[in-house]
């Protein structure tokens, strides 16, 4: 009976794992195509932000493996190259019992070469959420912040 049971559990967990891994990576869980669905730039002042949709709707971002291409499918202007994905603590702080509490950010610098002029660019973004179909990051310059929501195409 002891052996019949077991067979059974065993069986019954490897056809759960069989259907999809439960647990993804962040970088597991960017890998697709990706299209804008918000898109906001925020003065520094903080008063102001301006809905710049326009200028990314007929965009794409495609992760695939350690890859990045990015496109705008209005004009053709396409980017290609790589990408770094990482964590950093930015100030954890200790909490009332004497436990570290760490403030993890994820980070992603894109490395990329527009196709047409072979300039070459880096993308700094402050990744906010990612799921599995949802990525808000933030983008910084000196007079404001670019704000982002994309979906995953299925």
């Amino acid at each position: 009976i002891l052996l019949f049971t077991l067979g059974i559990f065993i069986l019954g967990f490897s056809s759960c794992i069989q259907e999809g891994q439960l647990i993804l990576t962040p970088a597991e869980k960017l890998q697709g195509e990706w299209y804008y669905q918000k898109a906001f730039f925020v003065y520094n002042n903080g008063q102001r932000r301006d809905d710049v949709l326009n200028d990314f709707a007929d965009s794409r971002i495609i992760f695939d493996g350690n890859s990045i291409y990015m496109e705008d499918l209005r004009t053709g202007q396409a980017f290609d190259g790589t990408y770094d994905l990482y964590t950093d603590d930015v100030g954890g702080y200790w909490d009332e019992n004497g436990n570290y509490i760490e403030n993890m950010e994820r980070f992603l610098s894109a490395y990329v070469y527009d196709t047409r002029t072979n300039r070459r660019y880096v993308f700094d973004w402050q990744i906010n959420l990612l799921t599995r179909n949802n990525l808000q990051f933030g983008e910084y310059f000196s007079d404001g912040n670019y704000s982002f929501k994309m979906r995953k195409l299925e």
